[in-house]
């Protein structure tokens, strides 16, 4: 029988009891395991519970004599860096490649290599390569993220407008909603990781890895940059469409509101899909993906997508077996996967099976894509942290001068520690 743990709120104490609690799961001290082989799945998708339960299921029907306890938190990645610091690493966790974070775990040993592993030939090799580390990988990538507009169609029939392009058609299709009357845009910036799904689009645009390489290395800055100046211009240029009290909303009270029609875009990845069908029966027939025009030349505009669903298995876990087996049926169970979690497949021939998605596919599909630019930051998720406490600051004072020294002072930090 499975175990679901997902905690509603994190303060120490319940930090530390869940700890206890997945510390005594893998030791089999649970009352009632027999000789299962009970194995911790720390994963930081609240949306994606449901998905992997029922997969969860099949596979413990196929292996009687293993347990999968999944175990999801609040800021999930913050707390599995406290838990690598303490020594309490589970079994199998979500991992991205290529951040910091990820190469220093494989680095010093804490990540068990996947290299030789035969499903790792199942996988996308432009994807899958982006988890080599001096040669070895020490992750599998299931799926794939996207990040663009979701729009209401109804609302865009209504207006004239079709799905823009470039940069000009995406501000134009702006003022003519807010000419009209209507929301133009819903965020919910109450929550300070959603800051970064919207800005981090024009990071991304203005960046390839090379320049970040430099920029580690101190060669590059924020405030001399005319390319961060300029992403930040177009940050304030948009967040203006929002609703009134975007900075007041939450993410559920966005996707709520988004769900019912009551703004015509919103900025969020795939990975919010099982979240707003679950508000709206009619979800996929009211609302599409275009992806974020940010420059006036099509060609040239990228969408972000990285690793969604990335799995490492712990070097030092008790069941390596077992885990490897529960990562294998994953990847096997691939094209269900991809239909529940509404994500793009990292699985060779495995096709988008979502209509929303289709909107999004043909840059995926092409490689007009970008990483996370946050994933090649010095300080990891710290970093990632900081850059959207700054983005949120940002979003209530305004102020472009202010937020380019306070991210030239966070990233200088980063670069000092390392």
């Amino acid at each position: 029988m499975k175990k679901s743990m997902y905690l509603l709120s994190c303060t120490p104490f319940l930090l530390l009891a869940a700890c206890g609690e997945n510390e005594e799961a893998a030791s089999g001290e649970n009352g009632g395991n027999g000789d299962k082989a009970v194995v911790e799945f720390f994963q930081v998708k609240p949306e994606g519970v449901d998905t992997f339960d029922t997969l969860i299921d099949q596979f413990e029907e196929e292996h009687p004599d293993i347990e999968i306890d999944q175990n999801t938190v609040p800021d999930g990645m913050t707390v599995l860096t406290t838990r690598f610091s303490t020594g309490d690493i589970p079994d199998i966790f979500i991992t991205y490649p290529v951040e910091e974070d990820y190469i220093l775990r494989a680095s010093n040993d804490y990540l068990l290599d996947m290299t030789d592993e035969e499903f790792i030939e199942q996988l996308n090799p432009e994807i899958q390569d982006r988890y080599l580390e001096d040669g070895r990988m020490y992750g599998a990538a299931l799926s794939l993220n996207a990040n663009g507009v979701l729009y209401h169609k109804p609302t865009f029939e209504e207006h004239g407008i079709d799905t823009p392009e470039t940069w000009d058609e995406f501000t134009a299709a702006f003022e003519t909603l807010d000419a009209a009357g209507e929301t133009p845009l819903i965020m919910g910036n109450q929550n300070v990781d959603q800051t970064s799904i919207f800005n981090l689009n024009f990071i991304a645009q203005q960046f390839d890895p090379d320049y970040w390489e430099r920029f580690n290395n101190g060669e590059e800055t924020v405030t001399e940059s005319g390319e961060w100046r300029e992403a930040s211009e177009k940050m304030l240029e948009i967040i203006q469409y929002a609703q009134n009290d975007h900075m007041g909303t939450d993410t559920d009270q966005a996707n709520q509101m988004f769900a019912n029609g009551d703004g015509a875009m919103y900025f969020m990845g795939a990975w919010v899909l099982p979240t707003l069908r679950g508000m709206n029966e009619n979800f996929d027939e009211e609302f599409g993906y275009f992806p974020f025009p940010q420059t006036n030349e099509p060609e040239e505009n990228v969408t972000i997508s990285g690793v969604d669903v990335g799995l490492s298995v712990a070097a030092d876990s008790e069941h390596p077996e077992e885990a490897l087996a529960f990562v294998e049926f994953l990847i096997d169970e691939a094209d269900q996967f991809a239909e529940m979690d509404g994500s793009f497949s990292a699985v060779e021939g495995v096709d988008v099976q979502d209509p929303v998605l289709e909107g999004l596919a043909p840059h995926v599909e092409n490689n007009q894509v970008a990483n996370w630019p946050n994933h090649y930051w010095e300080g990891g998720t710290a970093a990632e942290a900081d850059f959207r406490s700054h983005s949120q600051n940002f979003f209530i004072h305004e102020d472009i001068d202010q937020y380019l020294n306070d991210l030239e002072a966070m990233f200088e930090s980063y670069r000092k520690e390392n």
